[in-house]
């Protein structure tokens, strides 16, 4: 018999998956009760600058920020993240434990922010970093460990050969990197396809490359557990790594076209981490999954060997490096040289290669942006951009 689930079942579900997400969004470091004395600054944020270059000014050196940041006592949800007048004081705590504090902002006057639809003229550049250093911000698609793990070979190749200086910024979410990269935040995002086309139509934010080989989208179950197809998931759940990605919006549709309604013919569940929903289909807490096939090759091994693939259902525009153009023509055209160099290097390039089964960096062509361009109206939706 065929498991049908009711209209108040659905709607109390995702309640409560907004309501997650909506905590999750808003939950900032707590600020500690009885702050230590300080005993230097503050240090106010002037336009350009970022709290490595502050912290920079500490150290000596803004490579080491994070000696200096705390998420619980530096009041600072995302070091990625500063505004123009935000002041901070240096604190040093009875044992010795140094921090930057955001202590309150100077007043300043901005122009308004941009409508966080698609705006009718671009809007200005963001200066770049105060200490020239090159921020990419990196989707976090898979654990944080092991994307800082793959694109410290980036970095260290950049400033090896480019005397180029670096720093990675992977952020805690989907939602969190569209927000930087769409406020210029990056100088360069390594963002996935959908995310990308919108920053390029509303951010008039630059094509740099596209990874190859494309994406596979799966559809992921057990080994003898009888599912063969989209039908077989009537009355059962379906998971998502990120509900988010490129790869489920794909899958939905997939699964539409084959007569499956979401959340009328079968359940929708998102995983709460990023190997979350292997763990949940091993768990048995859904039926069927929907992964790129760079989010079934992060799972521990043992894992996947648990897991088969049922169905390689679409191929699909791999991450997409864009730019924000306040680097100007003439950097990103030297970028493209280079990012096509790292790939070929025998040292650097080779273990990025290993470990992420990236093959290629190729120019992301006028066709591929136009494929891109079905999905612009549900990313912005789903982004929460509203028109």
């Amino acid at each position: 018999m065929t498991k049908k689930i009711s209209a108040p079942h659905r709607a109390g579900r995702l309640a409560g998956l907004c309501v997650a997400l909506a905590c999750a969004l808003a939950a900032g470091p707590a600020l500690a009760q009885a702050p230590a004395a300080a005993d230097a600054g503050p240090y106010e944020v002037k336009p350009g600058s970022s709290f490595s270059a502050i912290a920079g000014q500490v150290l000596g050196s803004p490579r080491q920020w994070a000696r200096l940041y705390d998420p619980r006592l530096s009041g600072l949800a995302d070091p990625n993240r500063v505004l123009v007048g935000q002041r901070f004081e240096l604190v040093t705590e009875p044992g010795g434990t140094r921090y930057l504090r955001l202590v309150g902002s100077k007043p300043v006057a901005l122009a308004a922010a941009p409508a966080a639809a698609a705006p009718a003229t671009p809007p200005v550049a963001a200066a770049p970093a105060a200490d020239d250093t090159l921020v990419i911000g990196v989707l976090p698609n898979i654990a944080t460990a092991a994307l800082q793990a793959q694109y410290e070979n980036l970095k260290s190749w950049m400033e090896r050969t480019q005397g180029t200086k670096v720093r990675l910024a992977v952020p805690a979410n989907f939602k969190v990197f569209f927000d930087n990269t769409m406020r210029g935040d990056y100088d360069l995002a390594v963002a996935a396809p959908h995310f990308a086309r919108v920053a390029l139509a509303d951010r008039s934010m630059v094509p740099v490359v596209m990874y190859e080989p494309r994406i596979s989208a799966l559809f992921v179950g057990k080994p003898d557990d009888g599912i063969n197809g989209p039908a077989d998931l009537r009355g059962k759940a379906l998971g998502f790594a990120n509900p988010t990605s490129l790869v489920a919006m794909y899958g939905l549709q997939w699964f539409r076209q084959a007569g499956m309604e979401p959340d009328k013919d079968f359940e929708v569940r998102g995983a709460r981490t990023d190997m979350g929903v292997g763990r949940m289909l091993l768990a048995g807490d859904i039926t069927g999954a929907i992964m790129s096939n760079g989010e079934l090759r992060a799972l521990p091994q043992d894992e996947a060997a648990r897991l088969r693939t049922v169905e390689a259902f679409a191929r699909i525009p791999n991450f997409i490096i864009v730019a924000h153009p306040r680097l100007g023509a003439a950097r990103i055209a030297r970028l493209k040289t280079q990012f096509k160099a790292f790939i070929a290097d025998k040292d650097e390039g080779a273990a990025f290669v290993k470990a992420t089964g990236i093959t290629g960096m190729v120019a992301a062509d006028d066709a591929l942006i136009r494929e891109l361009d079905p999905y612009l109206a549900p990313t912005r939706r789903a982004m929460g951009v509203v028109n």
